[in-house]
């Protein structure tokens, strides 16, 4: 988490606010897929979160520019938006597959791997939205740029990267950080791991109390759906975390985790 950490030290000195000022969390209407960030032993990955929005008005615009102001924030603290609260987007069009970003002023103080991942999150969360949409591009104020850090040509337009070069091998998906749910209770989720092979642990104040392993739908390069079901859990506050472990040293390789309460 150290380079995770890094970077958003320095977007919380240029914005001069807290990572989770303001969050904004959508009520009702459509499911909307936003993508963060997070820290690995592999670097940089891009992870999901579901929201909700009741707005229908230019939702594309909406969400685009509630991302890259940084008005929306991860609800897992595991997770970063690497837009600051300095930037700002005129226009959000779509032609055929293409959709085009215009932004405002621009202030992404981030590395190299840091702007591709900032670009990354604008491309996955906006083709999610518009299926139809293959490709993104941008333009500052109308103009083309070569680059938004120094780091990443701008000019070119950008398409979703594999995903197992881009997404965190695990994710935990059906819920998010601090839900309340009820039991019986189904968690599940996305792997990209070897022989999709998915670990579990489920702990109570620092107690591991169940665990075991699942198999994905698919194994790496392909990313696989994976899920496990509790039937027992008392009321109280629990954490599950997915792992997944080197097949060669036994290191921890990818990992995701959310706290949960069961009403």
């Amino acid at each position: 988490m150290k380079k995770l950490a890094l970077l958003m030290a320095s977007l919380l000195l240029i914005t001069g606010c807290t990572q989770h000022t303001d969050v904004l969390v959508w009520e009702d209407g459509v499911s909307v897929t936003l993508y963060f960030v997070t820290d690995t032993s592999r670097g940089l990955k891009l992870v999901s979160e579901e929201r909700t929005s009741s707005d229908f008005y230019d939702l594309n615009l909406q969400v685009v520019t509630d991302l890259v102001t940084g008005k929306i924030a991860p609800l897992d603290p595991d997770y970063a938006n690497l837009w600051g609260g300095t930037n700002t987007v005129n226009s959000v069009s779509i032609t055929d597959s293409v959709a085009t970003v215009d932004l405002g002023e621009i202030s992404l103080n981030v590395g190299a791997e840091g702007e591709q991942r900032a670009i990354d999150q604008i491309v996955w969360t906006l083709t999610e939205l518009v299926p139809s949409a293959t490709s993104v591009a941008f333009t500052v104020n109308g103009e083309t740029v070569e680059s938004f850090a120094g780091h990443v040509d701008t000019t070119v337009s950008f398409t979703r990267t594999v995903g197992y070069e881009v997404l965190n091998p695990i994710q935990i998906s059906s819920i998010n950080e601090g839900v309340e749910v009820a039991v019986p209770l189904t968690i599940s989720g996305q792997a990209c791991t070897f022989e999709a092979n998915v670990i579990w642990k489920l702990t109570q104040n620092g107690v591991v109390i169940k665990e075991g392993f699942t198999t994905a739908t698919s194994g790496c390069p392909d990313r696989g759906d994976w899920s496990i079901s509790f039937e027992d859990l008392e009321p109280g506050e629990y954490t599950i975390q997915a792992l997944e472990y080197s097949a060669e040293d036994g290191s921890l390789f990818a990992k995701d985790d959310k706290n949960f309460t069961i009403n």
